[in-house]
């Protein structure tokens, strides 16, 4: 029979082994899988809004690519900050902002998420392949790819899709 001693440190390495195998996975996960972030300001407003968490889902681009209308984390390495915003341009099509609205292919694009008109006037412009074209919801009030600085966004910078609001406890919800 064990001693009261050693019982304790079988159970204790067990406890550190369960810990690590936990962490462990945590970290896989958060590294494959989802990853936490904070929403950063108004461009994305009434969809998303300044300082809720999310969950991005970072496997799902591996599996297939970005669609249009999904809410996309985006790095800008060359601003080291990363932006959240939805596609509305795939590789290869031609994107133009006219009359307050946006035209995929001369065809209007129904935006059900706006609450407002888009004023700009942009394009006609064809999207370069493996590139995307992203908005914030807020169309006022956001520096996208319509700015010079961002532009065509390459399908390797972006991150993920968001998935899911976490933050603040009494708005979770899916992200449409």
């Amino acid at each position: 029979m064990k001693d009261l001693g050693e019982a304790v440190r079988s159970e204790l390495k067990e406890w550190i082994k369960a810990l690590v195998i936990a962490l462990l996975l945590a970290g896989v996960l958060r590294t494959v899988l989802v990853q936490p972030y904070r929403v950063e300001g108004a461009s994305m407003e009434l969809s998303l809004h300044d300082s809720e968490r999310l969950f991005v889902n970072r496997l799902g681009y591996r599996l297939h690519p970005p669609r249009r209308g999904d809410v996309v984390v985006v790095d800008l390495p060359d601003e080291d900050i990363t932006i959240i915003k939805r596609i509305i341009g795939l590789p290869g099509e031609t994107i133009e902002i006219r009359d307050g609205s946006v035209f995929i292919e001369g065809e209007l694009l129904h935006e059900p998420y706006l609450t407002q008109a888009t004023l700009d006037v942009y394009g006609p412009v064809r999207i370069p392949e493996e590139h995307y074209f992203v908005m914030g919801d807020n169309r006022q009030n956001s520096r996208d790819s319509r700015s010079l600085s961002i532009g065509f966004v390459p399908q390797d910078q972006i991150k993920g899709q968001a998935v899911l609001v976490y933050w603040p406890f009494r708005v979770v919800r899916l992200i449409k």
